[in-house]
């Protein structure tokens, strides 16, 4: 028996161990999960609703992080506080921008309504009324032969209500947390990088590391330089829309620029607003002009602006963003049309890195191979 247990070897021993032991830990925690479904599902319930404001207070924090730090550079000379004024300056800034695009929206629809010819308008609505009241009663009767009756059309205006005061209670929330994110985030990194270097194999830290970066590179480049180039087509849309005179031309740009955001989207909002504000105001001429501003400006950004902005970020095919645009709105609607481009971005960098990889490991096998034959003669 002590020859037997002499010629076994310790580590397979122990790994035999681990393996049964992470195999009776498995089974254990699947039959508690079994038998107590009730708790697990409130468990999971929970880590849902502190999850989603978490992600969105990090995706804030991870855009308005160079704002923040643009501001503590400035404030430098402050020995205490730099940082917490920083933050507030930042929030302040973004209070501002939303109030100046809320209050562009007001002073525009208001001025347009006011000059409007109600008469005409009347009109308009008799004859959009008339020739489209089919269709309206067509709809009403296609929900009744799915069953929609008007009890549950209800239900279902509720729960899109509900699901409303959630997406909001979660930006809120998420908005307090890149506060805290924004202010002690250096402090909470270092935390968590200590954690992962003292519980992670040096190996796979180097290997997420390089995955990191090459992530930042991609969305950070990508999704700044898509809010900043949004920033621009806005303002030269508005500035070159209110200059020719086309109807509601501030709100057409600002509307134009939050749809550059998503690849191709920009453009269809612009020019059906345009075809919108030119039916209500019924001014074909301005709603022609603005149709051929619009696409000057989208010829511009296109091939000039966009690029530029985009050139150390993104590098993919026009044919793959169609791909990634459409894939991210399946999965993910308007937030997966987002973050798609960038995402395919990041996935392509790595099958390139990986390709890198299989042809170096080719490369060196055939040096060995001559090596060896050089050797044998």
């Amino acid at each position: 028996m002590n020859r037997f247990l002499q010629k076994l070897d310790r580590n397979y021993i122990k790994i035999a161990l681990y393996v049964l032991g992470t195999f009776f830990t498995a089974l254990i925690i699947i039959g508690l999960a079994y038998l107590s479904g009730g708790f697990w599902h409130k468990v999971g319930i929970i880590l849902q609703t502190i999850m989603r404001p978490l992600v969105i207070g990090l995706v804030i924090t991870y855009l308005l992080s160079p704002v923040t730090s643009f501001f503590q550079r400035k404030l430098a000379g402050l020995r205490r506080g730099s940082r917490a004024l920083a933050v507030a300056l930042t929030m302040l800034l973004i209070a501002a921008v939303l109030a100046a695009v809320v209050g562009v929206f007001v002073i525009t629809v208001s001025r347009q309504i006011s000059g409007l010819d109600l008469n005409a308008l009347q009109d308009l609505g008799a004859q959009i009324q008339s020739q489209y009241s089919r269709l309206i009663d067509s709809i009403m009767n296609y929900l009744q032969q799915q069953g929609l009756s008007s009890e549950r059309l209800g239900a279902r205006l509720q729960s899109l209500a509900s699901r409303t005061i959630s997406v909001l209670e979660n930006l809120f929330f998420g908005l307090i947390f890149s506060i805290y994110f924004l202010y002690d985030g250096k402090r909470i990194g270092a935390y968590w990088k200590r954690v992962v270097d003292t519980l992670l194999p040096d190996r796979f830290i180097q290997g997420a590391s390089v995955f990191l970066k090459d992530a930042d590179q991609a969305f950070s480049g990508y999704i700044r330089g898509q809010f900043t180039d949004a920033l621009i087509v806005g303002v030269l849309v508005s500035a070159a829309l209110t200059i020719a005179g086309v109807p509601y031309g501030p709100v057409i740009g600002i509307i134009t620029g939050i749809g550059n955001m998503i690849p191709y989207l920009g453009p269809i909002l612009g020019y059906v607003m345009i075809i919108l504000s030119g039916l209500v105001s019924q001014d074909i001429n301005a709603m022609i002009l603005g149709i051929v501003i619009l696409g000057i400006i989208q010829v511009i950004d296109g091939n000039v602006i966009n690029p530029r902005l985009l050139s150390n970020a993104i590098h993919i095919h026009p044919l793959f963003v169609i791909v990634c645009v459409l894939t991210g709105g399946a999965i993910g609607g308007l937030v997966g049309m987002l973050i798609s481009v960038p995402a395919g971005a990041l996935l392509k960098k790595e099958f390139e890195r990986l390709l890198e990889y299989r042809e170096s490991r080719k490369t060196a096998g055939a040096e060995k191979s001559k090596e060896a034959k050089i050797d044998r003669v």
